[in-house]
């Protein structure tokens, strides 16, 4: 799904200060130089500054709006191609041909196990929705079979559309007569993004699925198994200076350290302790 980059909170302010500072200082300083210091010199540059204020706003909200809609579209793809995983060979056929005559100037003719048949332009396509997770790649005896159904149902080439990558033993293989074209993951989540971009519900329960609760993602954060030899040299720090200086608050600090130390040892996995939450 789509990625940015996320600039921390002080230094979206830093931007924005200096922003506003750039833009009233370029306001006057044209204005003073063209009528020099007068009363109608400050009330321009007031004017040209609030100006610049609306553009970039309606710039950001632009902006903003671009790209909520590519996020939602490629979210929406891939949600649709997870659903199409699980639903009847069938079904996932039809929906894909289905889609793909909303792009093309296809027209389905029949339905069938092997896939779906179409009319593009006088030929006949056979569209087919190979069901494969994306962490397997295409082999050559799929694209084979493939061809074995073009073949029967007597069309002249057919469309594989996968969900994963394709070795090259399978693009070898579809280069054979009948011709068989690919569909990839990155064209389908376009397509599939298109027609069906992600609502705020489906945002809401992805949201949901991948967020951790709270209290969780706090204990994982403080039993990271990388911090154990941290939490040991603050508690040796801390008991040595409890010995030194007599300070009884120094004790219980350095014993927590040590028993956080103790406690991320004792963690091997974190699947182990916390599970798939």
């Amino acid at each position: 799904m789509q990625e940015y980059l996320h600039r921390s909170r002080l230094g979206s302010i830093l931007d924005g200060v200096g922003f506003h500072f750039l833009a009233l200082g370029v306001s006057f300083f044209w204005f003073l130089l063209l009528w020099g210091l007068r009363l109608s010199s400050v009330l321009a540059g007031l004017s040209l500054y609030g100006m610049i204020l609306l553009l970039r706003r309606k710039a950001r909200d632009d902006r903003l709006a671009r790209r909520e809609k590519q996020m939602r579209a490629a979210i929406g793809g891939e949600l649709a191609l997870e659903r199409l995983l699980l639903t009847q060979k069938e079904r996932a056929h039809f929906e894909t041909a289905v889609l793909l005559s909303m792009a093309h100037p296809l027209v389905l003719l029949q339905t069938g196990e092997e896939g779906v048949l179409c009319d593009l332009k006088g030929q006949k396509v056979l569209i087919a929705f190979l069901q494969r997770p994306a962490s397997a790649a295409v082999e050559a005896d799929q694209v084979l079979s493939m061809q074995r159904a073009v073949r029967l149902l007597c069309a002249d080439r057919g469309l594989l559309c996968v969900p994963c990558d394709i070795s090259p033993q399978a693009r070898q293989q579809a280069r054979a007569q009948p011709s068989v074209a690919f569909l990839s993951r990155e064209e389908m989540i376009a397509l599939f993004g298109r027609a069906n971009p992600a609502t705020d519900a489906q945002l809401v329960a992805l949201g949901k699925r991948k967020k951790a609760p709270r209290p969780v993602r706090w204990l994982r954060l403080i039993l990271d198994r990388r911090r154990a030899k941290r939490y040991a040299c603050y508690g040796a720090l801390l008991l040595m200076m409890n010995r030194l200086t007599g300070f009884f608050f120094y004790a219980p600090a350095g014993l927590l350290c040590a028993g956080l130390a103790a406690a991320c040892r004792c963690v091997r996995e974190k699947n182990d302790l916390f599970g798939d939450l």
